[in-house]
C-alpha cells in the first residue's frame, strides 16, 4: 500500500507544471536601466514575484475562480496499447449545476459571512473500451469516496479536481486517477485516488491520516 501511495503522490506533484523563462544578456544604457527598473517594480506591485513573497489570494479571488469553474468540462480522451489489448480511456469532468452543495457561512473566512454559501457538485464520467468492449461506463460522485472522508467533508465537500495519473502496469496494469476533494473555497479536504483495472474493476484509495 505505500508503495502505491508513494506513485500516486508522485503522479499529483508531476502533474503540477512550473514555468520557465530565459534571457538574453545585453547592454543597457543608464536611462534604459531606469526604465528597467521601473517596470521590475511594476511586476514586483502586481505580484510577479517568488512563491515566498507572494500574497495569499484575496476571498474575492478565490470566489471569482469557485463560479468560473461552473463551466469549464475537463476532458481526457486517450488510447493505450498493452500488449494484445487497446484500450481507450474517456474522462469527462464537470459541473452538475444542481445548487446542492451547502458550505455553512462559518466556513466564509470573507465576504458575506451572514449567510451559507450554496454552490454545486462536481462529477467525473469515466468510459474504459478494451478491444472495443466497454468495460466501464460509470459517473463517479462524492459518494463514491465517502469512506476517504470525514463527516464535515461527506456534508459540505466536493471534487475540485480529478485528474488522469496515466496507465501503470507496475500498479497490476491499473488506470490511475487523482481526486481533490474539499470544501470550496476553503483548504480544507483530502487527496483520494482512484484505481482501475482493464476488467473495469475499481477501488478507491486515500492518503488521509
Amino acid at each position: 500500500m505505500k508503495k502505491i501511495i508513494s506513485l500516486l503522490l508522485f503522479f499529483i506533484v508531476m502533474g503540477c507544471r512550473t514555468k520557465h523563462s530565459t534571457s538574453q544578456s545585453k547592454a543597457i544604457s543608464p536611462s534604459q536601466d531606469s526604465i528597467q527598473k521601473r517596470k521590475t517594480d511594476s511586476l514586483m506591485a502586481l505580484g510577479d514575484r517568488p512563491d515566498s513573497e507572494q500574497d495569499d489570494p484575496t476571498f474575492k479571488e478565490v470566489l471569482t475562480e469557485e463560479l468560473a469553474s461552473y463551466n469549464k468540462i475537463q476532458n481526457i480522451d486517450t488510447l493505450i496499447v498493452d500488449g494484445n489489448d487497446s484500450m481507450r480511456v474517456y474522462c469527462k469532468f464537470y459541473c452538475l449545476h444542481d445548487s446542492a452543495l451547502v458550505v455553512p457561512k462559518h466556513y466564509l473566512w470573507g465576504g458575506d459571512k451572514s449567510k451559507d454559501f450554496i454552490t454545486h457538485n462536481f462529477a467525473a464520467k469515466i468510459i474504459l473500451t478494451k478491444n472495443r468492449d466497454t468495460v466501464l461506463n460509470k459517473i463517479f460522485l462524492k459518494k463514491d469516496f465517502t469512506h476517504a472522508l470525514y463527516e464535515d467533508l461527506q456534508k459540505h465537500a466536493t471534487f475540485v479536481g480529478f485528474n488522469f495519473g496515466g496507465y501503470n502496469t507496475k500498479l497490476k496494469d491499473k488506470f490511475l486517477f487523482g481526486c481533490s476533494i474539499s470544501i470550496p473555497l476553503t483548504d480544507v479536504g483530502v487527496a483520494a485516488y482512484l484505481a482501475i483495472d482493464k476488467s473495469g474493476k475499481y477501488e478507491i484509495l486515500n492518503v488521509r491520516n
